[in-house]
């Protein structure tokens, strides 16, 4: 049995710039820059906070579903921006935080009544 695989090929000297994409440019939505970064996924869970530091929280949360984690106690980072609420410790929050280049970061906290 003979048999023959077919395949293209490709000049060296094709261009891959923006410039051969015509039409692509009006796509509602569709970022074009080459800097572009996937959203990270964020993750909620609550907790009891346990250390405060004036760049990172410590807290005893309940089990993340969406990463397989058992309940544990880990410190985040918090936000640059300060956008966060104050923390006092021993406060039940509900937060939500997201995967980061230096580990993992808060998004939101929420106290708990």
């Amino acid at each position: 049995m003979l048999v023959v695989a077919a395949f293209p090929v490709f000049s060296a000297e094709t261009s891959h710039d923006m410039s051969s994409m015509k039409g692509m440019s009006d796509m509602p939505g569709m970022s074009m820059s080459s800097d572009a970064v996937p959203s990270a996924q964020v993750y909620k869970t609550e907790g009891v906070v346990k250390k405060i530091t004036a760049d990172t929280v410590s807290i005893a949360h309940h089990p993340v579903a969406g990463l397989g984690w058992p309940a544990m106690t880990m410190t985040f980072a918090l936000p640059k921006d300060g956008s966060l609420p104050a923390l006092a410790l021993g406060e039940k929050i509900a937060f939500s935080f997201a995967r980061h280049a230096a580990g993992y970061q808060l998004v939101s906290v929420t106290p708990l009544n």
